[in-house]
This record gives structure tokens, C-alpha cells and sequence, in this order.
């Protein structure tokens, strides 16, 4: 025989409930019902005591009592889609952050190990820099080169324009070709920037959990703004948008012709050389136009180099260049 009976009663009234039960069922003895007496709460929230639980409520939560009314088991409700749902989204996220853990754990032993110092840590990014300017001094050659073979080039080119006479063909291509590897040099050098950008971060987040894993002081206000933060060169332009892109291009070229000479200037589709002379040393302001794919950005991108007259030293002695490629990008971009 199942007996249930709904009762709107808190949790701590239970017992007076039962109390007041036994007289409504009628013949069932006090003991036989204790033994097996639930008490459960339905959809509209009636308490309700039986020594049953009916089919359809089977999957709610239910305590069993003891003889004295106390509860001696609970049975919890079975979880509903939506709460096996958030179990299982809970459980992803532990097991992520166990991941997480166990990756971050991992990364400071092995900065702990590499590393047995500060300094040490700041020589290995400086090699890592060096490693990757030694690669874009190795295309800069290789630009210069190509530069003095477009520019030979270009003299044959004008002076067959001066006889009246068009270039031929295979003259041509040979423009075309030794533009196409100076771009490409460039995109390479363009790309081994990014590359230093990719290093200098990497090298801050460690320098950073160094100083927090050995309890280091934190650096000094001095060295903090001495320190450049990591940054694109200020000779780089990026945009995607296309009219953007080819009026950055316009106030680039612009801006070479504004600090150079125009005799001599080259002018190609995405590449343009231009140079100054002066009793000490030779400067070729080379500037380009690079594009990985179409739906990559455009990088546009100024290089100046320097050539002594007496050494042929590499090293640019006139100081305004610095100042010239530090302000490309903020002349281009109008900022």
C-alpha cells in the first residue's frame, strides 16, 4: 500500500508533520511505516511523507527517516539535462585549469634550469636580437647588391630614353626582376621584424616570472624607462585597407623625397630608390611595398643606408638619419 499525504511544512517541522499523519492513515502501523517512510517535494512544492515514492516523482530528491522522524539517507534528484550539462562544463574547466597548472609548472622549471641568473636572461635575449639582425644584415647585402644592379640598370634605361630610343624587352625584365628580389628581401626583413617583436615579448613575460619565482626586487624606476618596450620599427607602415594603403604610399614617398636628392631616384611599382650624397658619406633611402598574400596587410617599410667615402664603413655618421626613421611612421600615418 503507498500513503502519501502533502504537507506544506519547513524542514524542521517534519517530524510535528508525522505526528499528525499517523491518525489520517488509518490502519498502517507506526512501526511498519517507519521503516519505510520518505519524505519528498513535488513540481508545486508540497511536502509529502509516503512509504513509497510514486513512479512519477522518482526522479526527485527524497530522505528516508528513522523511527524518531530524524533523516538517516538522502537520495539526491537525478540531474536534469541542463544541470548534466553544467557538471560536464565544470569538469572541462578543471580539467583545464589542471592543464594550465601543470603547463605553468613546467615553464618555470624550465626557466629556472636555463637560467641560474638575471643577467643570464638578458644576455640570451640579447643573443636571440643579434641572431636575428645578423639574418636582416644578410638581406640588407643582398638589397644593396640588387640596388647597384637596378641602378645600373636604370642608367642604361635613361640613356637609351635620351637617344629617343624605347628600352627593349629583355632590358625591362631585368628592371622587373631585380625589383622583385629587393621586395622580396624586404618582406623578409619585414617579417624577421615581427620576429624581434615575437622575441622581446617573449623575453619580458620571463624576465618577469623570473624575478617573481627568485623574489628579486622589482627593476628601478630608472632602468624601467630606460628599457624600450617592445615595438614594431618606427620605419614601418601596416594597413589593409586598399585606398588607405596607397595614400599611406603616396605621403611615403613623399617623405623620402622631402630628406633626399631626386637625381638619381628610381621609381617602381612598390619600390622606390632614392640617395644623398655629401662629402662624407653616400645614403640610399630605399622604401617598399610588400604583400605576403591578398588578404595579408601591406607593409610599407623605409630603410636608409649608409656608405663612407674613405672607409666604406656601414655605419651611418650623419645624425638626422636616425631622426628620419623615427619619424616615418608618424609623417606616414599622420598621427
Amino acid at each position: 500500500m503507498n500513503h502519501s499525504t502533502p504537507l506544506k511544512v519547513g524542514g524542521s517541522d517534519h517530524r510535528l508533520a508525522l505526528l499528525m499523519l499517523i491518525p489520517a492513515l488509518g490502519l498502517v502501523s507506526w512501526t511498519a511505516l517507519a521503516q519505510k517512510l520518505y519524505r519528498w517535494v513535488d513540481d508545486q512544492g508540497e511536502v509529502h511523507y509516503s512509504d513509497q515514492v510514486p513512479p512519477s516523482q522518482a526522479d526527485k530528491e527524497r530522505t528516508r527517516l528513522s523511527k524518531q522522524g530524524f533523516a538517516v539517507e538522502t537520495q539526491p534528484a537525478v540531474p536534469t539535462g541542463e544541470e548534466l550539462k553544467r557538471v560536464k562544463e565544470l569538469e572541462r574547466q578543471k580539467a583545464e585549469e589542471a592543464r594550465r597548472r601543470a603547463e605553468r609548472q613546467a615553464e618555470d622549471e624550465r626557466l629556472l634550469k636555463l637560467y641560474r641568473t638575471l643577467d643570464e636572461l638578458e644576455l640570451a635575449l640579447d643573443g636571440r636580437l643579434a641572431a636575428v639582425e645578423a639574418v636582416m644584415q644578410v638581406k640588407r647585402d643582398e638589397v644593396r647588391n640588387e640596388s647597384e644592379r637596378l641602378v645600373d640598370l636604370d642608367k642604361e634605361r635613361q640613356a637609351l630614353r635620351k637617344a629617343g630610343l624605347p628600352p627593349p624587352d629583355e632590358l625591362t625584365a631585368k628592371i622587373q626582376d631585380a625589383t622583385a628580389r629587393i621586395r622580396a628581401d624586404y618582406a623578409e626583413i619585414v617579417a624577421n621584424e615581427y620576429r624581434k617583436l615575437a622575441i622581446q615579448e617573449e623575453f619580458k613575460h620571463s624576465i618577469e616570472r623570473f624575478r617573481q619565482l627568485r623574489q628579486l626586487p622589482p627593476p628601478t624606476a630608472t632602468a624601467s624607462s630606460d628599457a624600450p618596450g617592445p615595438s614594431l620599427s618606427d620605419a614601418l607602415v601596416v594597413c589593409s585597407d586598399k585606398a588607405r594603403c596607397h595614400a599611406y604610399w603616396k605621403r611615403a614617398v613623399d617623405y623620402v623625397r622631402a630628406h633626399s636628392d631626386r637625381e638619381g631616384e628610381i621609381l617602381e611599382v612598390g619600390l622606390l630608390l632614392a640617395f644623398q650624397n655629401d662629402e662624407r658619406e653616400h645614403r640610399t633611402f630605399t622604401l617598399s611595398w610588400t604583400q605576403r598574400a591578398p588578404e595579408q596587410p601591406v607593409h610599407i617599410y623605409l630603410d636608409i643606408q649608409c656608405k663612407n667615402r674613405l672607409t666604406a664603413s656601414l655605419v651611418c655618421l650623419d645624425p638626422r638619419v636616425p631622426e628620419v626613421r623615427a619619424g616615418f611612421r608618424s609623417a606616414v600615418m599622420e598621427e
